[in-house]
């Protein structure tokens, strides 16, 4: 059993630090792309003006910190500890763990609301593509970098 001084030791945290400084370029990247592709395709069309918040430099900067908290920080956390007692590691096991969050978590939300609120299916698909594509993009970086 390992101790908890020992567990530190182990754990490294230069490699945290290092999935989440890379991860979080690839998200700032991908958001960045994401949300001027979804300004040219008018994605928020079919949205009521009610529901919708002003896009700004500000709007994004406060999104970006979410989403690098949620799919980037707790995802190398969680990866770093379950790496020492989980006998799969690597690209597979940060992709299976991406679409196992994203099937447990976002979809059941999203088509949820879907159902509550009238969205066009044009937008909740866009996001759930964007919410996929950063959340495995990440998970597949940090099962990456743990697997050098």
């Amino acid at each position: 059993m390992v101790s908890k001084e020992g567990l530190v030791e182990v754990i490294s945290l230069e490699l945290i630090l290092y999935c989440i400084v890379v991860a979080g370029l690839y998200l700032l990247v991908l958001s960045t792309i994401l949300e001027l592709i979804g300004r040219k395709l008018k994605i928020s069309r079919g949205v009521p003006v009610e529901l919708l918040e002003p896009a700004g430099w500000s709007w994004f900067a406060l999104t970006y910190v979410m989403e690098l908290l949620f799919f980037v920080i707790i995802p190398t956390l969680a990866y770093s500890f379950f790496y020492l007692i989980v006998p799969f590691s690597g690209v597979r096991a940060g992709m299976a763990g991406a679409l196992f969050a994203f099937t447990l978590g976002a979809v059941p939300v999203v088509m949820g609301l879907s159902v509550r609120i009238r969205f066009s299916m044009l937008y909740l698909l866009y996001f759930l593509l964007g919410l996929l594509l950063k959340l495995a993009g990440a998970m597949t970086i940090i099962g990456y970098l743990y697997a050098l």
